[in-house]
């Protein structure tokens, strides 16, 4: 049972931006996964959706978030990377996750990517919106203890972790009818980046 108490969930689909800003588009992909966790649990978590560095930066000086999850690619993995590295320094029981193409798809390399990244708790593959919301739901049966989880050895849609380096595989499923996620431009989740210099975007395939 989830509690009552709200908890911060935070997304994040970083661009570098020392020479400019490098991937100059709108956090699309994550703010599906943000727009259905929100549908989905929205009343008992927060929820918060970042694109630029310095923003995210900001918001870890007043408060540690109980999740951040990263969209990740491969031109800004490392980024990401070190964002939860910072995470887990302030807090070592805080929850990351991260999920995007940038994963092997050979079990031998998935397990040998988390192994030198122990800083990522949980990778989400395919579509994130149910593995994540699946991955909250199992999460919560823990009070939120990633640690009690992994040694119960749970499978997670769509999910892979290790734990003594194990890797620890679940079940692939796909979003059958995408009319289930809400539109995040319809539902407000971008709004805020209209006023960024970012570029919208749309996904018209799926």
């Amino acid at each position: 049972m989830i509690s009552k108490n709200k908890y911060n969930i935070w997304f994040a689909d970083l661009t570098h931006t020392a020479q400019g800003i490098s991937a100059a588009t709108f956090p699309l992909g994550v703010s599906y996964v943000y727009s259905y966790a929100k549908k989905t649990l929205g009343k008992e978590f927060d929820f918060k959706l970042f694109k630029f560095p310095n923003h995210l930066s900001e918001a870890l000086k007043e408060k540690v978030p109980l999740m951040l999850c990263f969209s990740s690619y491969s031109w800004n993995f490392e980024l990401s990377y070190k964002f939860a590295s910072i995470v887990k320094q302030k807090n070592p029981n805080g929850v990351t996750i991260f999920g995007g193409p940038n994963f092997p798809t050979v079990t031998d390399e998935m397990l040998e990517f988390l192994k030198k990244r122990s800083n990522i708790d949980f990778y989400i593959e395919l579509e994130g919106e149910i593995g994540f919301v699946n991955l909250i739901k199992q999460l919560a049966k823990y009070n939120f203890d990633a640690v009690k989880l992994k040694e119960n050895g749970e499978t997670l849609l769509n999910t892979s972790y290790i734990y003594e380096n194990r890797l620890i595989h679940g079940p692939k499923d796909r979003i059958k009818d995408v009319n289930v996620i809400p539109s995040p431009y319809l539902t407000g989740a971008l709004d805020k980046f209209f006023d960024l210099s970012l570029v919208p975007m749309i996904e018209t395939t799926r």
